[in-house]
């Protein structure tokens, strides 16, 4: 196993075995699935940190052939998941590799392969809740590790850096140290696992390279990963984590995420095909790229555009156009309103099934 080969201790549900496991309700018909993170780490050596950790987290599951999040079409092929999360997993697996032989932080450092993001972020939500030895209520910070696989030169981009004041300067800090350029995200997404501890109050992000149009795909494979922007991640990622872990004050924290919005939000089920540009910070939403064969494309829409309206909603977010697509069924017509080098313009085109 990596983790014991690394030299961590396991931290499962026992001292001896680096598996949390427990069953669920899932499926149709209904049936009882055995559910698995991975969990292994580096203790503290600080008395007075007793029971305080940092977690850096990925998720290793993805679409397999089909369930739950594909398109239609693709419904029955592979979908290797190799940026998203194969490289998340690659990048915790070598910073284990690389703490843990030498290491010794004051507050432990927890790594964690969860389970199931891909199906509600079930994996970490299970960790916040059972976890005993290194309670909720003592994690510093978490550091995700979701879909950072093709930086090719790119801005790093970190999401979630609103769950704490500091994370702004650390960031910054580990960038000037490792000569890597990062980007901090202002807005709140409900992107992946570092959710699960925002809606606790921990201070949690969320390390990315950015959006693809192969996301949730079979085309997400393993010949397109940036092998040279992994290592960028994961020095980015070593610079933070032992900062945070022999930092002497824990992280501001916030309070609660409010995650009554993001336990009732409706699933989307229609496809419009855009790439968004999550470096941007102006009102509406920039595209970076559209889908091939997409909704987007056959609008004439393209990398650099940036939508305002849909239909008589304005959009001044991603969680705006995100939101109004919730509503929307597949064959829904709609006028889209965008800016092309500073000229508004109008496109329209139908909806399809995601």
């Amino acid at each position: 196993m990596q983790f014991r080969d690394a030299g961590l201790l396991p931290a499962g549900d026992s001292g001896n075995t680096f598996f949390q496991t427990w069953q669920e309700e899932a499926g149709e018909p209904s049936r009882q699935i055995t559910m698995r993170n991975v969990i292994g780490v580096i203790p503290g050596t600080n008395p007075a940190f007793s029971k305080q950790s940092i977690v850096v987290g990925a998720h290793y599951d993805h679409l397999g052939f089909g369930w739950p999040d594909v398109r239609g079409e693709n419904k029955g092929k592979l979908h290797p998941g190799a940026d998203d999360n194969s490289s998340g997993v690659a990048v915790l697996i070598e910073l284990a590799k690389a703490l843990g032989p030498a290491l010794k932080p004051e507050r432990a450092i927890v790594f964690a392969a969860f389970t199931a993001e891909e199906a509600g972020k079930r994996g970490s939500a299970h960790y916040i809740a059972v976890k005993k030895k290194y309670p909720a209520d003592k994690c510093v910070a978490m550091v995700n590790l979701d879909t950072v696989g093709r930086l090719y030169g790119k801005k790093l981009l970190i999401l979630g850096g609103s769950s704490a004041p500091e994370w702004e300067h650390i960031f910054r800090g580990a960038g000037y140290l490792t000569g890597v350029d990062v980007d901090m995200v202002s807005e709140e997404l409900d992107s992946s696992d570092q959710r699960s501890f925002t809606a606790k109050g921990i201070p949690a992000v969320q390390i990315f390279s950015g959006p693809n149009a192969d996301y949730h795909r079979p085309s997400d494979t393993a010949d397109k990963i940036d092998s040279d922007g992994l290592v960028k991640v994961a020095t980015v990622a070593r610079e933070v984590v032992e900062y945070l872990s022999s930092r002497s004050e824990p992280l501001t924290r916030r309070g609660p995420a409010d995650d009554k919005q993001m336990s009732s939000r409706s699933e989307r089920n229609v496809s419009l095909g855009t790439v968004p540009d999550f470096s941007y910070s102006g009102k509406g939403v920039r595209l970076s790229g559209v889908v091939s064969g997409s909704p987007a494309e056959a609008a004439g829409l393209r990398e650099g555009d940036i939508i305002t309206k849909m239909n008589s909603t304005a959009i001044t977010t991603l969680r705006d156009l995100s939101e109004i697509l919730k509503s929307l069924n597949p064959g829904s017509r709609v006028v889209i309103i965008f800016l092309r080098g500073g000229r508004e313009m109008n496109t329209e085109t139908k909806l399809i099934p995601k």
